[in-house]
């Protein structure tokens, strides 16, 4: 089946760190294309042949009208910033209309380390499952995620998740993040399709669990917080020597 990397970001993004996501990319030479939602002009950024470049406004309205109606609403800290984190669930809705089935989404900090070999993607996703995750006790990890967008209930799935931004039902969850809105959407599902499969990847801990798992820590580094101002994750630097 067809695969694809997804991500997105803005151009203030892209100088800050996502343009290391694009030069490792290239550099590792990666074996399946990307398609990158952006919130500006797609003119500004590098042309790339394995790359294409997609207006996250142009396919996905509803997330101007959530950001116009919520943007002056008072942010407390990390996890009460909706908007910040609506961009994530928006642009991967978006990729459910792609020709590509398969759909790797990775956030905009993270690095290529290598090249990712194609038995890879099936390990990670196999054909029984619509949804792969880094699961931890609190909230799920959402800086990686991979949908097989295949699956009869993909709608289900992406119309429940979307639900929560254009309702703006978000705020009543315990916390405004993607990771929550995306927790919420499983459990939704759960509960009412039966054919619904799932996959938790990891060890299932707390704190930097991506760079603590040997399925992909050889491949990516997700450089998430702080450490995008270093050359590599920590946790990353000592469970892949």
């Amino acid at each position: 089946m067809s695969k694809t990397f997804i991500t997105t970001f803005n151009k203030r993004l892209y100088k800050e760190y996502a343009y290391r996501l694009i030069s490792t990319y290239s550099k590792t030479d990666q074996s399946i294309p990307m398609v990158i939602y952006v919130e500006d002009d797609i003119e500004y950024y590098p042309k790339h042949t394995q790359i294409k470049w997609v207006s996250l406004f142009k396919e996905e309205p509803e997330l101007n009208n959530f950001i116009n109606r919520n943007h002056n609403r008072p942010v407390k800290d990390f996890f009460r910033d909706a908007v910040r984190f609506s961009y994530k669930v928006f642009a991967q809705r978006a990729a459910t209309r792609l020709d590509e089935k398969k759909v790797f989404y990775i956030d905009s900090d993270c690095v290529f380390a290598k090249k990712i070999p194609e038995d890879w993607f099936d390990k990670v996703l196999p054909t029984d499952t619509f949804v792969s995750f880094y699961q931890r006790p609190n909230y799920t990890e959402t800086g990686f995620l991979a949908f097989d967008n295949s699956k009869p209930y993909t709608k289900q799935f992406f119309d429940k998740y979307i639900d929560w931004y254009i309702n703006d039902t978000v705020y009543e969850l315990s916390a405004f993040t993607d990771c929550h809105t995306f927790d919420a959407t499983r459990e939704y599902m759960k509960k009412k399709e039966p054919s619904y499969v799932e996959k938790t990847l990891g060890d299932g801990q707390a704190g930097h669990i991506m760079a603590r798992d040997k399925l992909i820590n050889q491949y990516i580094d997700h450089r998430k917080g702080k450490r995008k101002e270093q050359e590599n994750s920590p946790e990353w630097i000592r469970n892949t020597k």
